[in-house]
């Protein structure tokens, strides 16, 4: 019998012509892009000669490095953490070239973050969190983030930072010991810490003026932005391993906890003003999630070396693309979906204007601006 996502999955078929199959909301790929030679030194390579890159969808591929970390849409750019360089690449959308590489101010860079006016980056070996300009490179503010108000272990309050994310006039920065520090992005203080109920977050966001902190298989914990308040834990039937929001929404994916599904994976989605959870879609295990407008989209393990990506929006049939390279972290603007190569030095922009909800979700800028 097969699940519920063999009936809205149906692989890419690559014959040697254009073919296009709308099956249950599953869109097949295109014919694999005619041989062309890599030039020797262009930030934008050729597309390799494999069958699986659909070109109607996979339309460049940029070499930024070791990559290795996350990918961040704000202030008009891509973001890339190439933390085995100890770098942080910007990528401009509109000619899709690599623009700027700048030191990440540290030697164990962890997080990434954008505001309007600079890029964030927790550092696990200083406990800080240093601030670059998005111009010109230059570190532009060093904090440091004061021990725990509790130990960790006897003797120990190290901080250890491990996530970030910008709103509410503040940056968040996460410890893998189970706490939330807030940093004031005026006075580049930290002005709060709030004690998380579980250890070891796996995600944080900001919606208006909620921090939500994933916490695996516990749920997604909310913190009120105005009063530094922990307001409790939503529990879910997802391993909650991945949150992203597009302002009204809360995306979370991970594994499956429902026993009566068929599916590894899950996408909850919680209204971001009420905490309630409208739906739980059933999906392959999330490899990236990034959130548009009204919809997320989420990069899964296809086969042992492919990937595959998925589009899901409320009262639309997930739709998606199978067939494409090993993908891994995600991020949704400037007109496209970038997606990290899992497995090497590579970021794609993919053209998903066939998918039933990219009118809605893919933007020119970022969902919402903190």
């Amino acid at each position: 019998m097969p699940s519920q996502r063999d009936r809205l999955r149906v692989g890419a078929a690559v014959v040697g012509v254009v073919a296009l199959l709308a099956v249950v909301g599953r869109i097949t790929g295109p014919r694999a892009p005619a041989p062309q030679p890599a030039p020797a030194t262009a930030t934008m390579a050729a597309l390799p000669q494999r069958a699986d890159l659909p070109e109607r969808w996979v339309t460049e591929r940029l070499e930024v490095g070791h990559g290795g970390g996350p990918l961040v849409f704000g202030a008009g750019s891509l973001w890339v953490g190439a933390w085995p360089d100890r770098e942080v690449v910007r990528i401009d959308p509109r000619s899709n070239r690599v623009t700027g590489r700048f030191p990440a101010g540290g030697l164990d860079p962890a997080g990434l973050a954008v505001d309007a006016t600079t890029v964030w980056v927790v550092h696990r070996d200083t406990d800080e969190v240093v601030r670059v300009d998005p111009g010109t490179g230059r570190v532009v503010a060093r904090i440091r983030l004061d021990p725990l108000p509790f130990e960790f272990t006897p003797g120990d309050r190290r901080f250890l930072p491990s996530l970030v994310a910008v709103g509410a006039g503040a940056g968040w920065v996460a410890s893998a010991r189970g706490a939330v520090a807030r940093i004031d992005a005026a006075s580049n203080r930290v002005v709060a810490v709030i004690r998380l109920a579980r250890q070891a977050p796996a995600g944080i966001a900001v919606a208006g003026r909620i921090v939500w902190v994933a916490e695996g298989g516990h749920g997604v914990a909310r913190i009120d932005a105005a009063t530094n308040r922990l307001l409790g834990t939503i529990r879910l039937d997802v391993h909650a391993d991945r949150v992203a929001t597009d302002g009204g929404a809360i995306w979370v994916g991970g594994r499956s906890t429902d026993p009566s599904s068929e599916s590894a994976g899950a996408v909850a989605r919680i209204d971001a003003a009420t905490g309630g959870v409208r739906e739980i879609v059933p999906s392959g295990l999330p490899t990236g999630l990034a959130a548009g407008v009204g919809a997320v989209w989420i990069t899964e393990r296809d086969d042992a070396a492919g990937g595959a990506l998925e589009c899901i929006a409320p009262e639309v049939s997930p739709s998606g693309m199978t067939g494409l390279p090993a993908l891994g972290e995600l991020a949704v603007g400037g007109g496209a979906i970038w997606a990290a190569d899992r497995l090497g030095s590579s970021v794609y922009r993919l053209e998903p204007d066939r998918f039933p909800c990219s009118a809605t979700s893919v933007l020119t800028g970022p969902a919402v601006t903190p």
